[in-house]
């Protein structure tokens, strides 16, 4: 039998406990003395400042707000303009516009022939704020707490595409601009040789009749590559009825420099680019003439010169005609747009997720049971700090892909400047022939009666020509 005592338990070590470290008066009176409340604290932060009274310290805050008010009242105020700073400020086209109204913010406001006017824009703007709204739902559906969340995370997913895609952009927009530019200096190149024409067969003195004929030709060149180039970019049965209707135009046309007989019609029509024939039509012409004597001999210098004109009118035309059929290569276009379209959709998605979490944390701030599943949440930052992210990342996310979208918008309508979707930077080339119309027609007028001489007439005074009296003395020794 066990003994009346029970066994014992196994031994526990032995923990010496630290005697109690006894404060006498004097210690506790020097820690009262050295510890500082919060507002000896704050005393100490303004004691260099003076004490205002309540009163005086809402006085000085009401001038302050005075005097930015009548800061900002005046800065604005000496920046309106009378009126007429912004009289034909406007575009007119894509060539004439007054460029005065944009040095001002009024720029901001005149969307008329811009890109912002494009309905393709507008189209991936709607499409860019559903993804962005499609996305915040989902972020409210499928997370628990999404106010949790950090919403400056978001930020990483377009950081790596933004300087590719506003590098490759630049490249492109650049390249859009100098084709562009390039079809204008073929219209206007085309022209200045019209005129250096007609003031050769003005000294030269052939026949009203004769010059016009000529002009004629130069300026139906000029015409037809414009429209043809409209033609072209239609396809299917519109390209054929807009062709039919081209040579329709033409041939009822009353302007006298704009039409076509209808023999000339009859041979030009089935030609795919009838602008250089009509070209080959004047340098025939232009020999013609000399054969008989309106114009000095093929073996001239001046007759050389006619030709070559001819030559550089065609030049001309290969490099409005180059504008319109040969695009940059399809290869780097499409990629250039995949790589912004998928930076679109990453930004699409990174301000939809935090606008998720920002609108969460917003709710929670004001009461933390406002979450979908009721779960007690309790927000890492306060509401200011959350709109201020807010703020920033949806003018980040949103302005970024709008601006991108819409140089991608403005460099394709500049590749090609002649179609039904390019009215923005279309090239008034049937405008810039009628003006140039006008211009050849006050020409003739001032040669057909000059100031204090006599018009120049080279068939009269062809016995003047040593050429020709050589010429002819050796056809009388042949005779």
């Amino acid at each position: 039998m066990a003994s009346g005592k029970g066994k014992s338990g196994p031994s526990r070590p032995h923990v010496a406990v630290p005697r109690a470290v006894l404060l006498t008066k004097e210690d506790l009176e020097n820690f009262h003395h050295n510890v500082i409340s919060r507002e000896e604290v704050s005393n100490l932060r303004h004691e260099t400042l003076p004490r205002l009274s309540r009163a005086s310290a809402r006085m000085l805050t009401w001038c302050t707000l005075l005097l930015l008010s009548t800061a900002c009242i005046y800065a604005f105020r000496s920046s309106l303009l009378p009126d007429h700073f912004f009289k034909d400020s406007f575009a007119k086209d894509a060539m004439r516009y007054g460029s005065v109204g944009l040095l001002t913010w009024m720029a901001l406001a005149d969307t008329a022939r811009t890109v912002w006017k494009k309905k393709s824009l507008w189209i991936m703007v709607y499409r860019f704020t559903g993804v962005v709204l499609a996305v915040s739902l989902m972020e409210f559906i499928f997370l628990s707490d999404p106010g949790s969340i950090n919403p400056l995370a978001f930020a990483q997913l377009t950081s790596f595409l933004t300087v590719f895609v506003s590098l490759l952009l630049g490249f492109f927009l650049s390249t859009s601009i100098r084709r562009w530019v390039a079809c204008v200096n073929g219209f206007l190149t085309l022209f200045d040789i019209i005129r250096a024409l007609q003031m050769q067969l003005i000294t030269l003195g052939i026949p009203r009749q004769n010059a016009v004929k000529a002009l004629r030709f130069g300026l139906l060149s000029g015409w037809l590559s414009c429209r043809l180039l409209h033609v072209e970019s239609r396809v299917g049965p519109e390209q054929h009825a807009a062709r039919d209707a081209m040579w329709q135009e033409i041939l009822t046309s009353k302007d006298l420099y704009l039409s076509l007989t209808e023999a000339e019609f009859q041979k030009l029509q089935d030609v795919q680019d009838p602008c250089p024939h009509l070209w080959l039509w004047i340098a025939s012409f232009m020999g013609r003439l000399a054969s008989d004597g309106e114009i000095p001999p093929m073996a001239s210098p001046t007759y050389g010169r006619i030709v070559a004109l001819a030559n550089d009118a065609q030049n001309a035309l290969k490099e409005i005609r180059i504008c319109g059929e040969v695009q940059i290569p399809y290869l780097y276009t499409h990629t250039l747009a995949a790589i912004v379209h998928v930076n679109n959709i990453l930004s699409a998605i990174s301000m939809g997720l935090t606008l998720g979490s920002c609108l969460a944390a917003l709710l929670t701030s004001v009461d933390s049971r406002l979450t979908l599943y009721g779960i007690d949440s309790r927000p890492s930052m306060s509401a200011s700090a959350t709109f201020q992210i807010l703020l920033i990342q949806s003018l980040k996310c949103f302005c970024a892909p709008l601006l991108y979208q819409a140089c991608l918008e403005i460099a394709l309508t500049l590749c090609v400047p002649f179609g039904p979707n390019c009215d923005e930077a279309e090239i008034p080339g049937e405008q810039m022939v009628r003006h140039c119309a006008a211009e050849c027609i006050a020409c003739f007028e001032l040669a057909a009666s000059p100031p204090h001489w006599s018009a120049p007439a080279f068939k009269t005074g062809i016995s003047h020509v040593p050429d020709i009296e050589r010429t002819k003395a050796q056809v009388r020794q042949s005779g």
